[in-house]
C-alpha cells in the first residue's frame, strides 16, 4: 500500500477509535440536574427539601468549622435546607486522601479539637457495636463531634477503598443536641449492647441490616449470601460465640429455620439467654438474627 494511502487510512481509524459517546444535549442535562435534585431530597407530608449537589466545592456557609483533611482532594458536597425545623439543615462533604485512614482520622481528631469540637461521649451508636458485621467494618472507622452553643453535630466516616482513603463528614443542624447529651450521660452504660461481634466467615458476604435495643436486651439483623448451608452458617457464627464466652444450650431446625439457643453472663453478673437464627430465604439467600434476651425484675 501506498506510504500516503496508509497514514491516511490509520488516521481515518484512529478519528473513529478516539470519537466518544453522544455530547448530551441541554434537555438531557435538565432532566440529569433534575433527577439529582429530586435523589438527593425528599418530601414528607407538608416538608420540601431543597438539595444542593455542588461539585468540587465546600457549602457556602458550612454549619461550623471544617477540619482539614491530610492530603485531601474535595470532591464535592450536598447541602440540604428546608422551611421548617421538623427536618433540619444538613451538609454532607465529600473528599478522597492519598493518606492512610490511621493518619487521616489522627488529623481530622487533633483538627476538630483546635476548631473547638467536643467529641461526644460513649458508643457511638448500637449499629457500630456487636452484632453481625460485614467485610468492611474493619476499613471503616467513625467520629462524632458536636458545638452545644451552636446545636450542630458531625459524623465523619473514613473509610478505605482500593489505594484511596474516603472522608465523609456530615454537619446537621440539631435543635435536639443538649437532651441528646443528656440522656448519654444518664444512660451510658445501658447504651452499649452485649452483643460480641460476629464476623463473616469464609464464603459468606454479610450485610447489615440494623438492630438495636436497651435494658440488658438487644437483637442485630443481616442479610447474607452465601454457598454454605444454613447450618454450616450457624456452626461457623456459634463458633465465634463460644469464644466470646457464650454456652450453647438447644439447636433446632424447622422447616429452612435453623436456632440455637445459648447462655451468658453479662458485665454486670446478670444470666442472659442468647439466640442465634438463621432462615432460608432462597438458594444462596439467608436472613440472620442474633439478639440477647435479660430478664430484670
Amino acid at each position: 500500500m501506498n506510504r500516503r494511502l496508509f497514514l491516511a487510512a490509520l488516521l481515518a481509524v484512529s478519528g473513529a477509535l478516539a470519537q466518544t459517546a453522544p455530547v448530551p444535549s441541554p434537555a438531557d442535562l435538565a432532566r440529569e440536574r433534575e433527577l439529582v435534585r429530586r435523589a438527593l431530597g425528599t418530601d414528607f407530608g407538608p416538608i420540601n427539601v431543597e438539595a444542593r449537589l455542588l461539585v468540587g466545592q465546600l457549602p457556602p456557609q458550612p454549619l461550623g468549622p471544617l477540619p482539614r483533611v491530610p492530603a485531601g482532594q474535595l470532591i464535592g458536597s450536598v447541602v440540604r435546607s428546608s422551611s421548617t425545623p421538623d427536618f433540619p439543615d444538613s451538609q454532607s462533604i465529600f473528599f478522597d486522601s492519598a493518606a492512610p485512614p490511621a493518619q487521616v482520622q489522627a488529623a481530622l481528631q487533633a483538627s476538630l479539637k483546635a476548631l473547638g469540637w467536643t467529641a461526644f461521649n460513649g458508643p457511638l451508636g448500637p449499629s457500630l457495636e456487636g452484632g453481625f458485621q460485614s467485610e468492611a467494618e474493619g476499613n471503616v472507622s467513625a467520629l462524632a463531634y458536636y458545638r452545644l452553643e451552636q446545636q450542630v453535630s458531625l459524623h465523619g466516616q473514613i473509610r478505605r477503598v482500593g489505594a484511596v482513603t474516603r472522608v465523609t463528614l456530615n454537619l446537621n443542624r440539631d435543635r435536639n443536641l443538649r437532651e441528646q447529651l443528656q440522656f448519654r450521660e444518664g444512660r451510658g452504660a445501658e447504651l452499649r449492647s452485649n452483643l460480641p461481634t460476629l464476623r463473616p466467615p469464609g464464603g459468606a458476604n454479610v450485610q447489615p441490616s440494623g438492630g438495636g435495643g436497651g435494658g440488658g436486651s438487644w437483637t442485630s439483623y443481616a442479610s447474607i449470601q452465601s454457598s454454605l448451608s444454613a447450618a454450616q452458617l450457624l456452626e461457623a457464627f456459634g463458633a465465634q460465640l463460644q469464644a466470646a464466652g457464650w454456652t450453647p444450650l438447644t439447636k433446632s431446625t424447622a422447616g429452612k429455620t435453623v436456632t440455637s439457643v445459648w447462655r451468658f453472663t453479662d458485665q454486670d453478673q446478670n444470666e442472659v439467654t442468647g439466640l442465634l437464627t438463621i432462615r432460608n430465604d432462597a438458594p444462596g439467600r439467608y436472613s440472620a438474627q442474633l439478639a440477647s434476651l435479660a430478664f430484670r425484675n
